[in-house]
């Protein structure tokens, strides 16, 4: 029996009722979906429950079958294909979803329903309200359904067991229809959300708890008062922690910090460091008051060894907001979303891997007279000649990225139209903003819609605009059609001009080459948001995940000398040939990119050795408040050697528990890809401060 569900559940349901689902309308056949698959879940009751939550799907379907509608014609096809020529990709990301809880725990979805009500009375044939109050009243019958199901499992029981399960009963009719009472109250309507937006949304993965020490504090306070002591507390949390890594990939993010920490954040931390599971991220919101303890609190190798926390600079992610577009009041309000976002809980649709833009292609396109060298790619950018010297380089480079960016542009534009139109959600868009009033999906609805585009391989495009400037157009050692067909051929039968490649000064060694990458990300953040418009806000970040890999694999050689399927540079950190064990050098850099104009996110991850992390707090501590105070946003944690990492690698049996940091998330090292174990060790013999 498999715990919880994934997207087995929405496979199964369109493929056994397809019939009566495809011939219904897009949004009526959404509330139907969601019916289906919640009364497609069965419940099982643990003895050491404090919530009810194991909701159970048994089936597995493999193949994804099309409504009639979903199907795209050619002209549509290729108009949403043709970033892959190039090497990007968009996507219309229903992940990362971020909704205010704070609301529905004080309000309970009987606000929203009441909300829905009063619209029907103005609007009574309107069909997305028909599909809110349908999807509403099928979260009242499942929740009503699940506490009969706990009915039937009383008889038998002793007296003690008989009245935990009758509480667990009477919590489950209650929340999250209604208002929360308490902290457990509290917990159990929040696990059952964040159930059902993965659920509603069909992506299992990234739906954040956001500022969770804050909205949960009221509760905390009250139980506390009314006796719960903290051994309670810890098994509620704990409930819910493993409920979260039951199917999660690890991505869901809570946040403690920012204005303050109170005793909640305090506990939350203690937990995250005794339970050890991945999920979810610690999100370490911090300025220059956090007290000292907060920070000895944080610092542990215990935390660090899982990849957490992330440390996030408070006034860094405020002015990024604000050069978002965002008020100062907005702004204030943000929560750190999963993989690096940054939102505004329930008013925000993160499309966070809406745009991977291959940088490398733009600046293959800048050198070669407008064409990609990929002979596959048939795409032009007009009117780019040869460029006789940096300057025109970089003009060539601009031209480029910005016509692949219009391509990626319209691509992802229509992905998000065609999705509204025949993959709408109701559940979810009844949660955001004011699309209840507005009577409309999130994707058009929410005050913000967020495309994040990740320029992947920026770090590698700048580098190699370096390169050029220094042995193109500086020594002059050679010409750039030389330097080109090295590229072309990988290298082979060019050793000597690769070295010399290598040898140039590179971004994350505090050279020339950082301005070379200022310079790229300043083109890049203002051909991104130059395509914002109505709610639609285009987010640059530098975000990879592990993504880097994947990409860099599809792609050829680069001109700042990497081998064709060489990693790209990860996040906003170097190439890994450029790491060192000391990160100085790397942050230094780092920093001193634009990092607020990438308000999309961008990591700069370290890794500590575990003695370091015991045993100098404090350096640690100052390494990333620096950081954060010169503009950084972002600060991910290992603490692994590179002997355990090969070890665990060649006999994974011996190391299940052994949980790595990615990117935005945490995942047991074991579940990753072997291209991406080959990139961690490579990585982490360098590191290790």
């Amino acid at each position: 029996m498999k715990a919880l569900c994934d997207g087995n559940l929405e496979r199964y349901i369109r493929k056994r009722d397809f019939t009566y689902l495809n011939a219904l309308p897009p949004i009526y056949r959404f509330a139907e979906k969601f019916r289906l698959e919640l009364e497609s879940l069965s419940l099982t009751i643990r003895a050491e429950d404090e919530i009810v939550g194991w909701f159970v799907f048994d089936g597995e379907e493999k193949e994804t079958v099309l409504f009639d509608d979903e199907r795209i014609g050619e002209e549509d096809r290729f108009l949403m294909e043709r970033t892959r020529q190039f090497g990007s990709v968009t996507n219309v990301d229903k992940g990362h979803t971020l909704i205010d809880y704070e609301y529905v725990l004080k309000n309970g979805l009987i606000r929203y329903s009441e909300r829905v009500k009063e619209q029907r009375e103005l609007f009574p044939e309107d069909e997305y309200l028909k599909g809110m109050e349908h999807t509403l009243e099928t979260v009242a019958a499942f929740t009503e359904r699940m506490a009969g199901l706990v009915d039937e499992t009383l008889e038998g029981c002793g007296e003690e067991e008989r009245k935990r399960r009758i509480r667990l009963r009477d919590m489950i009719k209650r929340v999250p229809l209604y208002p929360a009472r308490d902290f457990t109250e509290a917990i159990q309507a929040i696990w059952v959300i964040h159930f059902l937006l993965p659920l509603a949304e069909n992506a299992w993965y990234s739906i954040s708890l956001g500022r969770l020490d804050r909205y949960l504090y009221p509760y905390y306070l009250q139980s506390r008062e009314e006796g719960m002591g903290k051994e309670q507390f810890v098994k509620v949390l704990h409930n819910l922690y493993s409920l979260l890594n039951s199917y999660a990939d690890g991505a869901c993010l809570l946040n403690v910090g920012g204005d303050g920490y109170n005793e909640l954040s305090e506990l939350l931390v203690e937990c995250q460091k005794s339970f050890a599971m991945p999920a979810p991220i610690l999100g370490a919101r911090v300025t220059d008051d956090t007290p000292e303890h907060i920070w000895e609190l944080l610092i542990d190798e215990k935390l660090f060894s899982m990849g957490q926390p992330t440390f996030y600079g408070e006034y860094s992610c405020l002015r990024a907001l604000r050069e978002k577009g965002l008020t100062k009041e907005e702004a204030a309000c943000f929560s750190n979303n999963s993989c690096m976002g940054i939102s505004l809980p329930g008013r925000e649709f993160c499309s966070m891997w809406g745009c991977v833009f291959v940088v490398p292609a733009a600046l293959e396109a800048a050198l070669n007279n407008g064409r990609i060298l990929d002979e596959a790619c048939d795409i032009t950018v007009p009117d780019i000649g040869t460029p006789t010297n940096t300057r025109e380089v970089f003009s060539n480079f601009e031209k480029c990225c910005a016509y692949l960016l219009d391509i990626c542009v319209k691509s992802y534009e229509k992905k998000a139209r065609i999705s509204e139109s025949t993959d709408p959600d109701c559940f979810v868009s009844l949660l955001t903003g004011e699309c209840i009033e507005k009577h409309c999906d999130r994707i058009s609805g929410a005050d913000y819609h967020s495309v994040t585009v990740e320029c992947m391989g920026m770090v590698n495009a700048s580098d190699g605009i370096r390169a050029l400037d220094r042995l193109v157009f500086g020594e002059k050692k050679y010409t750039l059609e030389e330097i080109s067909e090295a590229v072309k051929h990988n290298f082979t039968g060019y050793d000597q001009l690769r070295a010399d490649l290598m040898a140039c000064d590179k971004y994350g060694e505090n050279s020339e080459a950082d301005r070379f990458a200022v310079l790229t990300a300043e083109i890049l953040q203002r051909l991104i948001r130059s395509h914002d418009h109505d709610n639609i806000y285009y987010a640059p970040s530098l975000h990879t995940l592990d993504a880097n890999v994947e990409y860099a694999e599809r792609w050829g050689a680069g001109y700042d000398g990497r081998y064709a399927g060489a990693p790209f540079a990860k996040n906003a950190g170097p190439s890994n040939e450029v790491r060192k064990q000391d990160p100085t050098s790397m942050l230094l850099s780092s920093s001193g990119l634009p990092q607020y104009k990438f308000f999309g996110g961008q990591p700069v991850d370290v890794n500590f050795q575990t003695d370091m992390v015991r045993n100098h707090k404090k350096e640690i501590a100052a390494l990333i408040r620096v950081y954060l105070q010169n503009g950084g946003l972002q600060f991910q944690v290992n603490s692994l050697s590179s002997d355990l990492l090969r070890r665990a690698a060649k006999e994974p049996e011996k190391y299940p528990g052994l949980v790595v940091r990615i990117g935005g998330y945490s995942v047991y090292f074991n579940s990753i890809s072997r291209k991406s174990k080959e990139e961690f060790i490579e990585r982490f013999e360098r590191e290790g401060f």
